[in-house]
C-alpha cells in the first residue's frame, strides 16, 4: 500500500480471521479490508470480483463488498490485489428458530435480487466459471460420492450414502435462464445482526453465471426445515430448483469436504455432518 496506495498507507493494518483458503485478508483501518490472493487461480477469481461487484452491488439491497482500490503485480506481491469495504456482522451460528426464520427471509430476498441482476450477455456454465456453474449431477459427482462413501465408512453406512445419492441425483435439468450466482453462501460468507437479520454477504470469489439452485445448497447447513421453507419461498425457488439444490449440497460441500477436513476442522465437521444427514433425510434415508 505504501507503493501503490499511499492514501491508505497511514491506516493500521492487522490480520483478520476472515482469511480463508483463497485469500489472505487483513483489516485496514476500521472500514476496509485488504485481500491478497493465495494463487494465480484465486487471482483470476479476484479479477472477476473486481469486474462484476459494482454491477451486482447496484442490483441488491444487502451490503456486499465495494472495491475501493485495485493493486497491480509488483516485486512486493506478484498478483493483483484489492482493498474492499469491510462489512460488520457475525457469522450465523447457533441461531434460534426465530432468528433462523429472519435470516431465511432476508437471505432469500438477497438471492432473488442477485438472480435478477442482468448478466449482460456473459457466457454461463462450468467451462467459464467452474464446476459449480455447471450441472449438479455429473460423472465427477458420482465418483465423489462413491469415494466419500468408502472414506467415511466409520461415520456413515456406505450403502445408505449410495442409496441417498441414487435418490438425490434423480433431478430435472434446469430449464430456466442461467443467472448470476454467488455459489458459496456458507456460514463463513453470510453475516447477520442480532435477531438473525442479514447484515451482508462477502467473498464473491466463486461468482459466476449458472444454475440458480446452487445458491440454495447451504440451506441444509444454515436452517432447520421450517426456515428452509421460508428461504425457498423468499428466493422464489420451486420444488425442482430445491431438488437440484439438495443434489448440489450432498456431494461437494457435504461429503467431500467432510472427508478432506474432518481431522483439521472439527467445528465444520459437526455442521457438515448435520447437513448431509438433513439432505438425506429429505429423501427418506438415514445415513447411520
Amino acid at each position: 500500500m505504501r507503493e501503490q496506495a499511499p492514501h491508505l498507507a497511514q491506516l493500521a493494518v492487522r490480520p483478520s480471521p476472515a482469511s480463508g483458503s483463497s485469500n489472505w485478508v487483513f483489516r485496514v483501518g476500521g472500514h476496509l479490508a485488504l485481500r491478497l490472493p493465495r494463487s494465480d487461480d484465486y487471482a483470476t477469481d479476484l479479477g472477476d470480483e473486481i469486474t462484476w461487484l459494482p454491477t451486482l452491488g447496484a442490483g441488491v439491497r444487502t451490503p456486499i463488498p465495494r472495491v475501493e482500490f485495485v493493486g497491480t503485480p509488483s516485486e512486493t506481491f506478484p498478483r493483483h490485489w484489492a482493498v474492499v469495504t469491510w462489512i460488520e456482522g457475525r457469522t450465523p451460528t447457533n441461531l434460534d428458530a426465530s432468528a433462523q426464520r429472519s435470516l431465511a427471509s432476508s437471505l432469500g430476498e438477497f438471492v432473488a435480487e442477485l438472480h435478477a441482476v442482468d448478466t449482460d450477455g456473459e457466457v454461463g456454465g462450468a467451462e467459464r466459471w467452474g464446476y459449480r456453474c455447471g450441472d449438479p449431477v455429473t460423472d465427477a459427482t458420482d465418483a465423489w460420492v462413491d469415494q466419500a462413501a468408502a472414506t467415511l465408512s466409520d461415520l456413515f453406512d456406505p450403502t445408505q450414502v449410495r442409496l441417498a445419492w441414487a435418490r438425490l441425483r434423480e433431478v430435472e435439468a434446469a430449464t430456466g435462464s442461467r443467472t448470476w450466482v454467488h455459489t458459496d453462501l456458507s456460514t463463513e460468507n453470510v453475516l447477520v445482526r442480532d435477531g438473525g437479520t442479514l447484515a451482508g454477504v462477502i467473498d464473491f470469489g466463486g461468482l459466476g453465471v449458472g444454475d440458480p439452485a446452487v445458491d440454495l445448497l447451504y440451506a441444509w447447513d444454515l436452517f432447520d426445515a421450517p426456515a428452509r421453507a421460508v428461504f425457498a419461498r423468499a428466493a422464489a425457488a420451486d420444488e425442482a430448483t430445491t431438488a437440484r439444490a439438495r443434489a448440489w449440497a450432498f456431494p461437494g460441500p457435504g461429503l467431500v469436504t467432510l472427508a478432506e477436513y474432518r481431522d483439521s476442522m472439527p467445528e465444520r465437521t459437526v455442521r457438515l455432518t448435520r447437513m448431509v444427514e438433513a439432505v438425506a433425510a429429505d429423501v427418506g434415508v438415514r445415513l447411520r
